[in-house]
């Protein structure tokens, strides 16, 4: 385990794993019960400071880069990815590397899901905490895994926006004025699009490019054959769920109600989007909290 660099009360961590580096940032409180976070699609843990930096006076937090995003070095290529079972067994392979009790695993939109995914069946999970969780339809899971999903999946408005998006450019500079103008970062809280941008980006030498590469983040909309509400019945924990109403929520209505029948507690916001922990920081460091 390696360690360097630190930014307002936060250190990046990294862990060594058989495939390569899972990296991150800790916000340390030794003796603490852990939180492990994780982050959406295209994101990255850096994206999550303002949120996370408060817990630290409550839990020993550990918040990820995902494969395929931020620092992390495992192998990412988007032919061969069908589901997130990559992202649920690397995170179960950094849990059972930290051997400790009691975690709370947290997440945001893929990082939620995931979270559930990878909680199910372990024996030291002690609460989830799931903001705006992918929660797609049963059926939908189901056609993810036949042969004409691709077909459909190409199709997909979060899909061909990402395969499209730009990727590189002369200097950090040149993608904060340019992202500051784009009505998706108009209502963020104020450094949250820096705190992004600080693992978002990677250096190439005459520039600055994704880290998250297009194509990666196009097949993770894509890879929609996860076996979400089995997890979701089986969860070896508590399960709290941040639920936004607004019409950019991935927990709708009927996932709402499906998770209140099995027994979660249920928080909805009626003025957040989805963006929520870009958006009210504080509010979503409260809900972890609690």
């Amino acid at each position: 385990m390696t360690n360097s660099n630190t930014t307002s009360g936060a250190r990046r961590y990294a862990v060594r794993l058989e495939a390569g580096e899972m990296t991150g940032w800790r916000f340390e409180n030794a003796g603490a019960p852990p939180l492990l976070f994780l982050h959406a699609t295209g994101f990255c843990a850096s994206a999550y400071r303002q949120m996370l930096s408060p817990l630290g006076g409550a839990y020993d937090v550990y918040a990820l880069d995902l494969r395929g995003h931020g620092r992390n070095s495992l192998p990412a290529d988007p032919a061969r990815l069908r589901s997130w079972a990559v992202f649920r067994d690397d995170v179960r392979a950094f849990l059972d590397h930290e051997n400790r009790e009691d975690w709370t695993l947290a997440g945001h939109s893929l990082g939620a899901a995931v979270a559930l995914l990878s909680g199910e069946g372990r024996r030291d999970v002690a609460a989830l905490k799931l903001i705006e969780p992918v929660a797609m339809p049963g059926w939908l899971a189901k056609l993810a895994t036949t042969p004409v999903w691709p077909v459909f999946a190409a199709r997909m408005p979060l899909v061909r926006q990402a395969a499209r998006r730009r990727s590189e450019w002369a200097s950090r500079q040149e993608v904060v004025a340019s992202y500051g103008r784009k009505a998706l970062f108009r209502d963020w809280a104020p450094g949250v699009l820096e705190d992004y941008l600080t693992d978002g980006l990677a250096e190439t030498g005459s520039g600055v490019r994704l880290a998250c590469a297009p194509s990666w983040e196009a097949a993770t909309f894509a890879a929609q054959g996860n076996d979400f509400w089995k997890a979701a019945a089986h969860a070896p924990a508590p399960v709290h769920i941040f639920a936004a109403r607004q019409a950019s929520s991935t927990a709708p209505a009927f996932a709402r109600a499906r998770f209140q029948r099995l027994g979660a507690a249920l928080t909805v916001d009626n003025a957040a989007g989805h963006l929520a922990p870009m958006q009210k920081p504080q509010e979503l460091a409260s809900f972890l909290a609690s």
